[in-house]
């Protein structure tokens, strides 16, 4: 009760604030590396607001910089004037704010140590989200799973598939997403040399309590064990568990009463990669032409599982690196897009492209035996998708083009064969070329070419990533204003004024009012869970079962090209999930490294 009458009088405190104004400036509200680019964004509802700005120290008030604003397109956002305020020159480290046409911006930090710790909070969201034992309600949930469906010689027949992590504030339970959350939490280990950053402050169950393994790893072997059991046999691997009659209204997993057909409660079934169109219903069936994607996701999960596992568990690694190989060669036999499954509603995860799966599988490999036969096949397959589709054509449908961020491209273009690399730098700037070319042509004001569609937030971190790591293996400085003003959006430095990510920053403006059962049944929030985000309002309005209270303190700020809403009944800008979640951790543990490297200048 007493968290929830917080929650509504800070809800009222940030409709009067909005309300109450019609200027604002944005800004990371984590803060900001030293020697980062660093623009803040100039907002307003009035047509003669000036260019000029001040950021100002927050204890003595001097000003420490003055700038003149960038004029952007300001309708784009549905206000009268919007600026691009740059202060990257400012470097001392300090507690500032900016003032810009008598309106200030929140406090702000430029210090080295602003992203500390933040890839190690965004695991209590995948905590939160374990299946088979629950760490954040210390209970047990969905101990019948499962019981195999639409297979010609096991239908019916009871497997063990416990564990892994539930998809989002459903409780659907995904290969195509977890796998993916899988390997982003590996690839950020492997890219991260200094492991401190990793800490190690929860056990293997995910309860309070070091236990002598970092707590990524800990969440990475949650997942690969789950991945395991989905994978009983060389060709036989499961794609997901239960179906969308999930949808059945709020309630805590470990209440999850479903009736799939064998009892209250008493098991869910479990779908088996088919390479065919899939649904127990046939109005409402995917369109699947192979194993592929699926197939090539446990290969890449499994190949650097089993690298890095190898002195932790020596066993559960050569588990890994036979099924992985198994896997691979599936994939091969059967190529195509292997697709989520619905039953009662036309929703499911359009995953079309699937030569990116295979290009993962290939490159992990080469990266660590630096095969010239693996490096054969992932160029192979490389070279079939240059860019990821979405990022060329500024459209998707749900999930369509999947993993959104081709690390295989990565390992590549930072590999040891020259013109390889140089090959694949190519097409990694291609896709930077897209999202930066949107931008400007929109004239956005945040630097935003990323389109707005379900899970857009996703996308976002998905192109930092590409960013990041083109930077990495180029040098080219060319995008990383674009990367930090997408950065700074996840952390405030847009429309709205928010963070995207639950509870962080602990004292900024982050989602409250999230769509989920623990926040609609218990009042708590979901620490660390990176929310879907901004939503085509066009999508928003056709979407069926969405909806928001009547107080929104956002109205001012959705009259634009998308809309969000803090807000428990938009489940499609405002529920977290948890394969966004997980790929976070790859660039927040960059974000602190290289914080510690200016640090040490």
């Amino acid at each position: 009760m007493k968290q929830k009458i917080i929650t509504l009088l800070c809800a009222v405190i940030s409709t009067v604030a909005v309300f109450g104004q019609s200027s604002w400036v944005r800004v990371n509200q984590l803060g900001y590396i030293p020697d980062s680019k660093k623009v803040a964004v100039f907002i307003s509802l009035d047509d003669k607001a000036g260019l000029n700005f001040d950021v100002k120290d927050s204890k003595t008030q001097k000003v420490v910089f003055s700038g003149e604003g960038v004029a952007a397109n300001a309708e784009r956002w549905g206000m009268k004037q919007a600026y691009r305020l740059n202060f990257s020159a400012l470097s001392k480290e300090g507690v500032y704010y900016i003032e810009c046409n008598g309106v200030k911006s929140p406090d702000f930090e430029v210090n080295t140590n602003v992203y500390d710790g933040t890839a190690d909070y965004v695991l209590n969201y995948m905590r939160q989200q374990r299946c088979g034992f629950n760490p954040y309600l210390n209970t047990v949930c969905h101990q019948h799973d499962g019981f195999i469906v639409d297979h010609p010689t096991l239908e019916g027949k009871k497997i063990d598939v416990r564990g892994g992590w539930h998809d989002a504030s459903d409780y659907l339970q995904y290969l195509t997403t977890s796998a993916n959350a899988t390997f982003q939490m590996l690839f950020a280990w492997q890219q991260t040399p200094d492991k401190s950053v990793f800490k190690d402050e929860y056990g293997a169950d995910g309860k309070k309590g070091a236990n002598g393994i970092p707590d990524i790893l800990d969440e990475i072997k949650w997942g690969l064990e789950w991945m395991v059991r989905m994978n009983p046999e060389a060709e036989l691997m499961f794609n997901q568990i239960a179906d969308d009659r999930d949808h059945a209204g709020y309630r805590l997993p470990s209440r999850d009463y479903v009736d799939y057909g064998w009892g209250a409660g008493q098991g869910r079934p479990v779908f088996p990669v088919t390479g065919k169109p899939q649904g127990l219903r046939k109005d409402n069936t995917n369109r699947s032409t192979g194993v592929s994607s699926s197939a090539a996701k446990y290969a890449s999960a499994f190949a650097l599982g089993a690298e890095i596992f190898k002195d932790i568990d020596p066993d559960f690694c050569k588990v890994m690196v036979q099924k992985g190989l198994e896997a691979y060669e599936y994939g091969k036999k059967y190529p195509g897009n292997n697709q989520t499954a619905c039953t009662v509603s036309p929703y499911f995860y359009e995953e079309d492209n699937w030569v990116d799966d295979m290009e993962l599988a290939a490159a992990v490999n080469y990266n660590l035996s630096q095969s010239k036969g693996w490096l054969k096949d992932a160029d192979y397959w490389g070279q079939l998708e240059e860019v990821t589709p979405w990022m060329e054509l500024g459209r998707a449908r749900h999930y369509q083009f999947y993993p959104f961020v081709n690390l295989g491209h990565f390992y590549l273009a930072n590999g040891k064969d020259e013109v390889m690399s140089k090959k694949y730098q190519g097409f990694m700037k291609m896709g930077l070329d897209c999202l930066f070319n949107r931008a400007k042509q929109n004239d956005d004001p945040f630097l935003n070419g990323v389109p707005f569609i379900w899970c857009s937030n996703n996308l976002v971190t998905a192109a930092i990533t590409h960013a990041q790591l083109y930077y990495q293996a180029s040098g080219d400085e060319t995008y990383l204003e674009m990367e930090a003003a997408l950065r700074d959006w996840l952390f405030g430095c847009n429309p709205w004024g928010t963070s995207m990510i639950s509870g962080l920053p602990a004292d900024g403006d982050s989602p409250m009012h999230v769509h989920s059962s623990y926040y609609t049944l218990r009042g708590e929030n979901t620490p660390g869970g990176l929310v879907d985000g901004p939503i085509y309002k066009s999508i928003f309005s056709n979407l069926r079962g969405v909806g928001i209270g009547e107080n929104d303190p956002y109205a001012p700020f959705n009259n634009g090209a998308a809309v969000y809403h803090d807000d428990s009944g938009d489940y499609s800008s405002n529920e977290p999930t948890m394969d966004g979640t997980a790929s976070l951790t790859f660039y927040l543990s960059t974000m602190e490294k290289l914080g510690k490297l200016q640090k040490k200048k």
